[in-house]
């Protein structure tokens, strides 16, 4: 599954496709080649029934750093403005993918996740870290602004006051920090991260995968509705959620009182 691509690890058991970003002798930056192969990779997982549940992380001792100032940033001073946010539209593709896809879809943050890749951990549904994870939105440090959804996602995740205290100053904060903050979600130590990732992803891969896929396009379309609408919108959702398999196994098995054996269908 991995051969098609140079940038990424790509591997997929028991429901559950694992997305390694390869390229750990420089922390996993990002360069077009890279979130071209992810945006393909997303997309192909999108439209795979038997991946039930995505988990994003990095190879050797970093998530992603973010952009590759050789292959990257230095590019775009050679670009005219309309060629630079053209140059960007590559890699906004793959954080949208991750927003928009029905599957829920970890980030497993191994270590730093700067800049870009800080993004692109906040832009997944879950945020699993070691001990060792560290978070920066740097931007700042450049004198540019957020391009990839720092300004969209991160006040949604800490509250704006944080949020700007971490644009502001670029400043690199420690996993505990980013728990307290509410950037992440589970905390675990370095010999644990691995197995508390995969139980996660696991757990979520032989669930009900239509009702969790319509729970995250649900909360994620109420961040921008009123009560009203939102509850009109998640109504729409319950009739179709019982027209699926994973609902008649769900009401059967509560009636038998059993555990649930779901399909994903």
């Amino acid at each position: 599954m991995s051969d098609q691509y140079k940038n990424l690890i790509v591997t997929k058991e028991d429901g559950v496709a694992t997305i390694t970003l390869n390229r750990p002798e420089v922390f996993n930056c990002m360069t077009p080649e890279l979130m071209s192969e992810l945006t393909n990779a997303l997309g192909s997982i999108a439209n795979d029934d038997e991946a039930k549940c995505v988990v994003i992380t990095g190879a050797g001792k970093a998530f992603c750093s973010g952009g590759d100032v050789e292959l990257d940033v230095a590019l775009m001073n050679k670009m005219t403005p309309l060629e630079s946010r053209e140059y960007l539209q590559k890699f906004v593709k793959p954080i949208n993918l991750i927003y928009s896809m029905e599957k829920p879809v970890i980030a497993a943050v191994n270590g730093l996740a700067g800049g870009g890749g800080c993004d692109l951990a906040m832009a997944c549904d879950i945020r699993v870290a070691s001990e060792s994870a560290k978070f920066a939105t740097f931007y700042v440090r450049m004198g540019i602004t957020p391009a990839l959804g720092c300004e969209f996602f991160l006040p949604r995740l800490v509250g704006l006051g944080k949020a700007k205290l971490m644009a502001f100053t670029g400043d690199i904060i420690d996993a505990r920090q980013a728990e307290h903050f509410g950037l992440v979600d589970v905390l675990v130590s370095e010999s644990e991260f691995a197995s508390a990732v995969q139980n996660l992803a696991h757990r979520l891969a032989k669930g009900p995968t239509k009702a969790i896929g319509m729970t995250k396009i649900a909360m994620n379309k109420s961040m921008n509705m009123d009560l009203e609408a939102s509850m009109d919108y998640a109504r729409n959702l319950v009739v179709l959620t019982t027209q699926t398999e994973d609902y008649r196994e769900g009401f059967q098995a509560f009636l038998e009182k059993r555990k649930a054996i779901f399909k994903g269908k």
